[in-house]
């Protein structure tokens, strides 16, 4: 994907939202931003859904600072609290069902490779611990099993958090 596709077409300049305005001006598109300048530059999420206070909102807030090419990355999530937040990133972002997220960026990621054979496309998984290391274990250890090119990033809360707080399979349990 070539950056001028960041770039506002002259004709709809004065019409475009001005957060779209913020972000293509000052976003981290083609820049060498990352987690230690947070806040000098417009950030691919800022408002949010999730509860305040929330650790995964300032855990996602730096996953995406972090990302080397945000331009050149989809990410990929699964039902939890990340699933409120995905649809406002300003990324390219798949929501998967339950379990299911490295089954589903495996096949993106290899789609990627026919689409876009002379460039590199970043798939990132996101999802919390129920999703990666309780329902979804098995296809996250088929993913590194098959060697697949994607990124697996869990985000342990040791709870199925949107649902009650039920315990996940990574929650502690002290006798």
């Amino acid at each position: 994907m070539s950056k001028q596709i960041f770039k506002m077409c002259p004709d709809f300049e004065d019409i475009m939202p001005l957060e779209y305005k913020e972000l293509v001006e000052s976003g981290p598109y083609g820049k060498d931003f990352g987690v230690t300048d947070l806040g000098s530059f417009k950030e691919l999420v800022e408002e949010h859904p999730l509860c305040a206070g929330c650790g995964l909102a300032l855990s996602l807030r730096h996953i995406l600072a972090s990302l080397p090419n945000p331009e050149d990355t989809i990410i990929v999530g699964s039902t939890g609290c990340s699933s409120l937040l995905f649809p406002q990133v300003a990324l390219h972002n798949i929501h998967s069902l339950f379990g299911n997220q490295n089954a589903v960026a495996s096949g993106l990621k290899r789609a990627m490779k026919v689409r876009f054979p002379d460039k590199h496309k970043d798939v990132v998984v996101i999802a919390g611990d129920g999703a990666t290391a309780d329902i979804g274990l098995d296809m996250v250890i088929q993913s590194w099993f098959r060697k697949e090119n994607i990124t697996t990033i869990m985000l342990d809360n040791e709870a199925y958090a949107n649902t009650g707080g039920q315990e996940s399979r990574m929650s502690v349990s002290v006798s």
